[in-house]
């Protein structure tokens, strides 16, 4: 169906039925949008960070410390 087609059966909506209709379509299009571009991971495989996020250059104390230290700000 194109917008053309569509255009008929909306005018004669009222002002209420429209702005629920624009409410309606971005959640749709919200939801397509967040099923598309998730990163997906096997289930049945092992969560790695080296091979998730790259190879590290610095050791776990040290990016412990850096989340520690955001944490700080959430309190």
């Amino acid at each position: 169906m194109t917008i053309d087609e569509l255009i008929p059966s909306i005018v004669p909506l009222s002002h209420g039925e429209k702005i629920r209709l624009v409410q309606v379509v971005l959640q749709q299009l919200a939801q397509e949008e967040a099923t598309s571009s998730a990163p997906s991971i096997p289930a049945n495989d092992d969560f790695e960070p080296q091979r998730f996020f790259g190879v590290s250059h610095q050791s776990r104390q040290e990016v412990d410390g850096y989340l520690a230290s955001l944490r700080d700000g959430w309190d």
